[in-house]
């Protein structure tokens, strides 16, 4: 039998890195690894002066890539050695889209995301990424706030 997969995800800010530590521990207790996500975000274009041309990825995404691949080592070595933890840096349009998918296609049994404890305004405007990924998984989702209890929350 293989160790359950928690896939956590992470977008380096200091409200996601709220999820590590809780993440690690239930780790520690299952017996499980983890898979440290990260989705650049991509908005493909068409190419200028051709509409119907298939759509272009900005020139800039392998650079964003590599920076994430850098940032993404340096996350998962903050996590410890207690725990077996791979990482992934995936590209993608729709980032719940992106994370259900890595999710079903790595078999995961868990998805620890952290909130970003944004309200009003901000939220509708901006989204949330968890609360679209707890309504399109198929598998259980942690959800860690992105503020400490009694701060006032929002960002």
């Amino acid at each position: 039998m293989t160790a359950p997969l928690i896939l956590l995800t992470t977008d380096f800010s200091p409200d996601a890195e709220r999820a590590y530590a809780p993440t690690l521990a239930l780790a520690e207790r299952l017996g499980a690894r983890i898979l440290l996500l990260h989705v650049v975000e991509v908005t493909a274009v068409a190419p200028h002066g051709a509409p119907l041309a298939p759509a272009l990825l900005p020139p800039d995404t392998p650079q964003l890539v590599g920076e994430a691949k850098v940032r993404i080592l340096e996350a998962a070595a903050r996590l410890g050695r207690g725990v077996p933890v791979d990482t992934l840096v995936e590209t993608g349009t729709d980032i719940v889209q992106q994370i259900t998918r890595v999710a079903r296609e790595r078999k995961a049994d868990y998805i620890a995301i952290s909130t970003h404890g944004r309200t009003g305004l901000r939220r509708l405007v901006l989204g949330s990424i968890a609360e679209a990924v707890v309504r399109h998984a198929h598998i259980p989702v942690l959800c860690f706030p992105g503020h400490e209890p009694g701060d006032g929350g929002g960002s």
